[in-house]
């Protein structure tokens, strides 16, 4: 109802009102998406997150959702280079695009100059990689080693200013492993961030 109603008003020339539902929409989005977190961890930790296996095709997964993170972040340059003749993989879709989301999602809320977002996929006779490089405000060595880990933040004067509670990294590693695959993140502070994650070819 609040998206009918920014669109209702979008062009009513209330200026108030319009930013008053922008930020309702955001606030409501943040509330859902911690919520599936937390519903998520429960499953992980009960042994019941499942995955549903299908044939589909990464580069238009990808594709797809650089442009719905586009639209969320016009301010944001988020731009693809990789391969799009990658041979469709075998996984669950909904679950790997999680992923994809989080590692944007994480390359914005770390990237407060607005930089530019490149996503990339690459592959060869036995594995696809997904990579997300931002300009952000990037990770020191010691808390790469625990990034993924539940409930894991990283402490510092930036910690009120980049609010979360650390699980989206967690369960983003799990959907990875659960996938056979493998997950990691190359850092400099000051310079950036690369969160990748690798996936076996069936």
């Amino acid at each position: 109802y609040v998206q009918i109603l920014q669109s209702v008003y979008k062009t009513k020339g209330d200026d108030f009102l319009a930013n008053s539902l922008s930020v309702i929409n955001r606030q409501v989005n943040s509330l859902t998406q911690l919520v599936t977190d937390l519903l998520d961890v429960s499953k992980i930790k009960s042994g019941a997150l499942l995955l549903n296996t299908e044939s589909f095709d990464l580069a238009l997964l990808i594709k797809e959702t650089i442009e719905e993170m586009g639209h969320i972040n016009p301010e944001y340059k988020i731009s693809y280079s990789g391969d799009y003749a990658v041979t469709p993989i075998s996984g669950d879709r909904n679950r790997l695009g999680q992923v994809v989301v989080n590692f944007l999602t994480n390359a914005v809320k770390y990237s407060p100059e607005r930089g530019k977002i490149v996503v990339s996929l690459t592959s060869n006779n036995t594995e696809v990689t997904v990579s997300v490089k931002d300009s952000g405000i990037g990770i020191n060595k010691q808390d790469q080693e625990k990034i993924f880990e539940r409930f894991y933040r990283v402490e510092g004067k930036n910690e009120k200013t980049f609010p979360g509670f650390g699980i989206g990294l967690f369960i983003a590693a799990t959907i990875i492993q659960k996938h056979k695959g493998s997950i990691a993140v190359k850092s400099e502070p000051g310079v950036g961030s690369v969160f990748y994650f690798t996936l076996p070819k069936n």
